[in-house]
């Protein structure tokens, strides 16, 4: 799978997921939209939680800054700064991670401790193999 190719954004929720995981772990990055109130967000099911986009890079993002988000900028995060920045302060202000949506807006979701515990996991699991 090549996140160049437009036909990505056509995977299911769980090919863009992985995707992004394995784009995380090999750039040590990650994407969000921004505009002048800080991070893009969406909101869910009758409003009540509201989620924080991803995306694997700078591309992708920059795919979803049209129409209502056009005013809208494409950041980088690095692992560390979504690890011990941006996890936790999600966490405190009750809101989700959207993994790498999908042209309908959809994708895989999880809470920041949630999503805290698989990065852990996936460090741990490198560190055994070395």
């Amino acid at each position: 799978m090549n996140l160049n190719d437009k036909n990505v954004l056509l995977l299911t929720d769980e090919q863009r997921y992985e995707l992004f995981i394995k784009q995380l772990f090999d750039t040590k990055q990650a994407w969000i939209l921004t505009d002048e109130y800080g991070a893009v967000m969406l909101n869910g099911n009758e409003g009540e939680e509201d989620y924080v986009p991803f995306w694997p890079d700078q591309q992708t993002a920059e795919h979803w800054a049209s129409d209502e988000w056009s005013h809208c900028e494409a950041k980088q995060l690095s692992f560390e700064d979504i690890q011990s920045k941006w996890l936790p302060g999600m966490e405190e202000d009750d809101l989700s991670l959207l993994i790498f949506p999908g042209e309908s807006l959809e994708g895989r979701i999880f809470y920041p401790w949630e999503f805290a515990e698989i990065l852990v996991k996936k460090l741990n699991k490198q560190a055994r193999k070395k």
